[in-house]
């Protein structure tokens, strides 16, 4: 789900034509949008445009000059000098033949005009702009030379540009330039020089001479900003105290630019302050703003500002950007695909091969040291699970391990599940948190897992199947000890929820209650949730608790600042359905999840792999065969 970032313009006159001749290119390259002639149509989203020289489709017939004056943000050009379909047929032709869309292997003609751009040079969210350049300089360090960007303590410094290190200063104390630990890289672009200095560092990461590209990481801050410079050969620009000093805000352009709310219900109205209300805003909602990076990125936080923005449903209109942020779109929550598999390292067909997984993300097992024994041997658990997790990780698939009752000896020593009271759970809770933090430590440091689920089925209706639930106070007081026990031992990992089961209207207020007993500093990465009987029909006999919609916005609510985790989902108790009944529902509810939720999903894990690991439809039969259309539709998916 990447971005279309490239737009091909055609002219409006005799458009089926030109539209013809562009097939065999449009096939060859992905995602290119055609836009019929400029006219009425805003380029601006578009990073690419290439333009076909046409008459009478561009001012002056001159699409360079047309593009660059009306639409700022565009940074290719890629003139197509063609005035017939034919023509551009033939030139594209060469192009399609070298896999080289924009015609890059023979730019003599100078067909392709890039603007020079920065992009946003740390991986800190969200975006913002902690210091603006001085207009008006007085030649003394009270000036900013360039623009402050904010950080947090230990964040990676990411070239906007690719170039090479000219120059740094990684001593204590600051060299002439008065800069503090810094980094300079020189480009060239278009027969100019440019030196984008990162100053005020706590560390360099790249030595001299260095030919870095764009997002490379260069270096680390200590404190909540740093100042990103740029110097333009020629500029000769104001009295300061450093040459060819330019205004770096016109230049940025960050790939994928949203912004979301940071309060609920936030309105959209037809013009700032008064106008009509058309929409509201949440922040799980990823806006595209409808101006430019710069001005976006200058306005984000500051009261009185209006943005112009587009909402979800495709309206236009401006809300206040004081109750906004700016961060990046990224189609997959943690940049891998949501799609995943429950496993069960205790079961015989539990453990596929990492090679028959296709291209799924995500793997996810229950932590047992149990054994059903109430065993508390958790060397015994690692020796078990460890090489499992080292062969998907290998392989290129996320793991997530959940804990329950398996993971603390079936709470040994403890009343029946169904007789606990408060003070049973509080010291139960403090055995599982010790036991959690050695855990975690065994774990610290190898990469082999990257999320803990907390419990498991909290919510659960007491005497349900396969679950030990609890009141929301006591979950609360359970993720007060655990959460900071493993962050301690290991603060790389993630922590989430126990998969919430009884749905948005119960499941949500409880993980609300619950997780408000954390404080700030012990806060979980997110919320897991279990949507067995919904879909994306609520005719199915798959959805018969509603629409999955409900479950996401219930649960977005409670963090919406964090994605949501579906730790499990599925058809239980109907071994017998047809197969693909089972694959059209999972891919349809997939397919709407990815569409619907860019960024939101963090994962959704099927339950389970093979038919006979509990009650959950199996990806695979009994005997570890494929189930045709199934097993292939959704490990594609």
């Amino acid at each position: 789900m990447s971005q279309i970032s490239h737009a091909f313009v055609l002219p409006d006159i005799d458009f089926i034509q030109w539209l013809q001749a562009l097939q065999p290119y449009l096939k060859h390259f992905e995602r290119v949008a055609v836009i019929r002639s400029p006219g009425g149509n805003d380029l601006n989203p578009y990073r690419n445009v290439t333009a076909v020289t046409a008459p009478n489709t561009w001012m002056s017939n001159d699409p360079l000059l047309h593009i660059r004056r009306i639409y700022p943000q565009v940074v290719r050009v890629d003139v197509i000098r063609a005035t017939t379909p034919q023509q551009m047929a033939s030139l594209l032709q060469s192009r399609i033949a070298a896999n080289d869309r924009f015609g890059e292997q023979n730019n003599r003609d100078n067909h392709i005009d890039d603007r020079f751009v920065l992009e946003w040079a740390t991986n800190a969210r969200p975006l913002r702009i902690t210091k603006h350049f001085t207009e008006t300089p007085t030649g003394t360090s009270s000036d900013n030379l360039g623009i402050g960007i904010a950080t947090q303590a230990g964040s990676k410094v990411l070239s906007a540009t690719s170039g090479t290190v000219t120059r740094q200063w990684v001593g204590d104390e600051p060299d002439e330039l008065g800069l503090g630990k810094y980094i300079q890289v020189t480009v060239e672009h278009e027969s100019k020089t440019y030196i984008v200095t990162y100053a005020g560092l706590s560390n360099v990461r790249v030595p001299l001479h260095t030919k870095v590209a764009i997002g490379d990481d260069i270096g680390r801050v200590s404190g909540n900003d740093f100042m990103l410079i740029v110097q333009q050969q020629g500029s000769n620009r104001g009295a300061y105290r450093l040459p060819n000093i330019v205004d770096p805000t016109p230049m940025l352009y960050v790939t994928s630019l949203r912004v979301r709310p940071t309060a609920t219900g936030l309105r959209v109205r037809s013009v700032p302050v008064d106008g009509d209300i058309v929409g509201t805003l949440n922040p799980w909602d990823m806006v595209i703003p409808k101006e430019s990076h710069d001005r976006v990125l200058q306005k984000m936080g500051v009261e009185g500002q209006w943005l112009r923005v587009r909402t979800p449903e495709g309206k236009n209109g401006y809300t206040a950007a004081w109750f906004l942020e700016a961060t990046v779109f990224e189609p997959f929550a943690l940049g891998v695909n949501p799609v995943g598999v429950n496993l069960d390292a205790r079961h015989p067909l539990g453990t596929p091969d990492a090679s028959r997984l296709g291209g799924i993300g995500w793997v996810r097992f229950g932590y047992n040291v149990s054994n059903s024994t109430g065993s508390e041997d958790i060397q015994a658990a690692y020796n078990r699970y460890a090489p499992l997790a080292e062969q998907y990780v290998r392989a290129g698939y996320k793991v997530v391990f959940t804990t329950s009752h398996q993971t603390y000896g079936e709470a040994k020593g403890f009343p029946p599940w169904p007789q606990m009271n408060d003070s049973n759970w509080l010291a139960l809770i403090d055995h599982f948190a010790d036991m959690m933090a050695r855990i975690a430590q065994q774990w610290a440091g190898k990469g082999l897992v990257h999320c803990w689920q907390v419990w498991n089925e909290q919510d659960a209706p007491i005497g349900a199947l396969a679950s030990v639930p609890m009141t929301a106070t006591n979950y609360g007081r359970m993720l007060q000890k655990v959460v900071p026990a493993i962050k301690n031992a290991d603060n790389s990992v993630l922590l989430v929820t126990g998969g919430h089961t009884s749905g948005p209207g119960k499941g949500a207020p409880y993980a609300r209650q619950a997780i408000s007993m954390l404080n700030a500093s012990k806060r979980i990465d997110g919320i897991a949730f279990h949507p067995y009987g919904r879909g994306t029909d609520i005719r199915s006999p798959y959805a018969q608790f509603g629409h999955i919609d409900e479950s996401i916005r219930a649960f977005s609510a409670v963090l919406p600042d964090k994605p949501v985790w579906i730790t499990e989902w599925g058809v239980l108790d109907r071994p017998n359905d047809n197969p693909q009944d089972i694959a059209n529902y999972a891919t349809n509810f997939i397919s709407h999840l990815k569409a619907n939720y860019p960024g939101r999903i963090a994962c959704m894990i099927w339950y389970a792999w093979a038919q006979g690991m509990h009650n959950g439809f199996g990806l695979v039969d009994g005997n570890n065969q494929p189930r045709p259309l199934l097993t292939e539709r959704f490990l594609q998916a």
